[in-house]
């Protein structure tokens, strides 16, 4: 076992220098030292969380996810009442998830929909274990780029071989709600349950379909299905009305997943 000292020194002497050259380039990317703080990260991760420099990122803490007030400082406009718990809650499953990359030595993905920097972003996130020539675990670099979390649908796309056309047309002209109903129709939401998650009469949904969101898009008639493949065809399951935005995080190792939801892994450093 290394000691607190010697742990302390190789992440300073050896990993931070090693990171300096990656700083301001465009990636996202962060070292986490063995007590799971930033140690350095780039400035475009820093920025990404409302920061200006990798700086005053250093020492932050997924530990500290019950701290209110980092977590209005990181999640800014979106640290409401209505999401703080569930902000805390994914907070603490991402330090579950680094301590398990501590003591399982694997590397580790998840996709992170917190709103950092008040923006509700898609990461795909991945956890690299740093081994101290010792073989101790001694730091996580964690690399991440924005991805495209409904992706399912495209792949749809491709079964049945229908082309994708201008993307988000007419979104311009749409009302918050008629932005959640295409959303909705895209990701194969019907109209009782478009009513259910917006709370609302399934006959406001039949009222808004046939007479705003059929004619804006030329279709005659009310025409559910058919709007349903024209918000597809113009991709509108990728563009994600704030109102509907919720915090998450998808563990994409199955078995892995399940036991984090559980808490079943013993994850003590």
């Amino acid at each position: 076992m290394l000691s607190v000292q010697e742990k302390i020194d190789f992440t300073e002497n050896v990993l931070v220098p090693n990171f300096i050259h990656l700083l301001d380039q465009n990636i996202y990317s962060a070292l986490f030292d063995f007590e799971l703080k930033i140690a350095i990260c780039t400035n475009l991760s820093a920025r990404s969380i409302g920061l200006e420099r990798w700086e005053q990122a250093k020492g932050l803490s997924f530990k500290n996810y019950s701290d209110t007030d980092t977590a209005a400082k990181i999640f800014s406009g979106h640290y409401t009442e209505q999401l703080m718990d569930s902000l805390h809650q994914y907070a603490e499953k991402i330090y579950e998830i680094q301590k398990i990359v501590f003591t399982s030595r694997n590397v580790i993905s998840f996709i992170d929909l917190l709103p950092y920097g008040g923006k509700f972003t898609s990461y795909l996130v991945t956890y690299v274990p740093i081994l101290h020539p010792s073989g101790e675990v001694i730091a996580i670099q964690s690399f991440a780029i924005q991805s495209r979390f409904f992706s399912h649908q495209d792949y749809l796309q491709v079964i049945i071989d229908q082309n994708k056309e201008l993307k988000y047309l007419h979104h311009d002209k749409l009302s918050m709600r008629e932005h959640e109903i295409m959303f909705l129709l895209a990701n194969g939401i019907n109209q009782d349950q478009c009513a259910q998650i917006l709370k609302v009469s399934r006959s406001t949904i039949g009222n808004i379909i046939a007479n705003q969101l059929c004619p804006k898009f030329g279709i005659p008639g009310s025409n559910t299905k058919l709007l349903s493949q024209m918000a597809l065809k113009h991709e509108y399951h990728q563009l994600i009305p704030s109102s509907l935005y919720r915090p998450y995080i998808v563990v994409l190792d199955e078995v892995l997943a399940e036991q984090i939801e559980n808490y079943t892994i013993s994850t003590k450093l």
